[in-house]
């Protein structure tokens, strides 16, 4: 599950789990990225060693819940722009299933694909293939990602 936060993102790798510094959004945008990195690279590695997993992402866009008043606060710009906004440019919360729903379901879905909504810049509508922003297509970064992963998780994957 990415966000198109995830945009905004950067992988810290000397501060990746905000020990040093704490930004919530920041932390928030990494992870998101992290997400779609780690993505690609569990289908490369299953392509490769013959899992058989399709490895997918999604996002839901930008829909009315909790989430922005509760990270950045209700009187956050975002927080405000919510508030007043909220109900015109974001979309209902059970809309926000529908690309992950899709992602999850639909037999057709690329392997190492990311979807999301299709209107206002992925932000509302029916789900479809999402662009993948190019700090997601590094290579280098995917795998140093990995290997990271397996190193905090102590997860080894055959």
């Amino acid at each position: 599950m990415s966000s198109i936060a995830s945009r905004q993102g950067n992988i810290n790798f000397e501060d990746f789990q905000s020990e040093k510094e704490y930004v919530p959004m920041k932390a928030y945008s990494q992870s998101k990225l992290a997400m779609l990195l780690f993505t690609r690279e569990l289908q490369k590695q299953s392509d490769k060693k013959g899992w058989g997993i399709t490895s997918v992402s999604a996002h839901p866009g930008v829909s009315r819940t909790n989430l922005i008043v509760n990270g950045s606060g209700k009187n956050s710009l975002a927080g405000i722009a919510r508030r007043t906004l909220g109900n015109i440019l974001f979309q209902p919360a059970s809309h926000g299933a529908w690309a992950t729903l899709f992602a999850a379901t639909e037999p057709d879905v690329k392997k190492g694909a990311y979807y999301g909504p299709s209107r206002l810049r992925e932000t509302r509508g029916y789900p479809k293939e999402a662009h993948i922003i190019s700090q997601a297509m590094d290579d280098s970064v995917a795998d140093k990602l990995w290997n990271l992963s397996i190193r905090l998780t102590h997860v080894s994957f055959i």
